[in-house]
């Protein structure tokens, strides 16, 4: 049978071969997408991966080598990620170290094979047409609203230490985090806050 298609149709169908479909797949749109799809590369294990996939601020501050030697030791022993839940993300011009930009602070309620509760948090970097991740910060779960989260004891606590330590200020829980994710990452231009042990 001999097929007489207009010539409209056999170019879009030759056109159509042109492409592989990874050409169709677009970067993560959203910070949080980006995060998600970063955090399985490590899940895995696969922390050349994580790193190669890292923005270029991530990238000039450590290794391969030395991104598995930080989260390794932490991520581990938590064991397989049983379920990871967006809690708050939250956009920002500034970020601990860096110039201004466009960056945002994903935050997710996670939990583990050998721990129930934990909070992670991603931060990234707009690069171009992409999220990129720029910092990693596992630790303790979020409280149960988003926002400044330190119950009254901790505000005593925290006010008792600022009188102690000065240049120390009491910081909301971004700036915490923010605190945090400069002091892993060796940064020195970060809010000087209370830190929990």
């Amino acid at each position: 049978m001999i097929c007489k298609c207009p010539a409209a149709v056999s170019f879009v169908i030759a056109a159509a071969g042109l492409f592989s479909p990874s050409a169709f797949a677009l970067p993560p749109a959203t910070p949080d997408d980006a995060a998600k799809r970063w955090l399985l590369i490590v899940d895995g294990g696969d922390y050349a991966t994580g790193w190669e996939r890292a923005g270029e601020p991530f990238k000039t501050q450590i290794t391969a080598f030395v991104l598995q030697s930080k989260i390794a030791p932490v991520r581990e022993p938590l064991g397989a990620i049983m379920q990871r839940t967006l809690f708050h993300v939250t956009f920002s011009n500034t970020a601990p170290g860096l110039p201004e930009g466009t960056y945002a602070a994903v935050q997710f309620r996670s939990r583990f094979a050998n721990k129930d509760a934990a909070g992670e948090t991603v931060w990234l970097d707009r690069e171009g047409d992409r999220w990129a991740v720029i910092a990693y910060f596992i630790g303790p779960d979020f409280p149960k609203t988003a926002g400044p989260g330190l119950t009254a004891p901790d505000r005593r606590r925290s006010a008792a230490d600022l009188s102690a330590t000065p240049g120390i200020k009491d910081c909301t829980r971004e700036e915490m985090v923010q605190a945090r994710i400069a002091d892993l990452n060796g940064y020195t231009n970060a809010p000087k806050c209370n830190l929990p042990q």
